[in-house]
């Protein structure tokens, strides 16, 4: 179950980018960090709103690419991106 615990400060970093704009990229900022939390991982995000810039359509954000694929498309659920975040690492 995830918490938007802090995880401690060796905990393994995982750096993401996250595209989109407005209330969904907010809601899915806070589900990559709560989710980063409970999995006791520390997260590096970068926030960009330039979505075509990544080669993301518009009506796939909010994204999260990660080495050249997108790994989250939409709002995923907290406990789906724990589970992902922790294969990551």
């Amino acid at each position: 179950m995830s918490s938007c615990a802090t995880p401690p400060t060796d905990a393994p970093v995982i750096r993401l980018t996250l595209a989109g704009t407005g209330e969904p990229l907010l809601r899915m900022e806070k589900r990559l960090t709560c989710a980063a939390g409970g999995a006791g991982i520390r997260l590096m995000l970068e926030v960009c709103k330039n979505v075509e810039a990544l080669g993301i359509a518009y009506a796939d954000t909010p994204a999260v690419p990660h080495e050249g694929t997108v790994i989250f498309s939409g709002l995923a659920r907290t406990e789906e991106i724990e589970a992902r975040l922790k294969q990551l690492v």
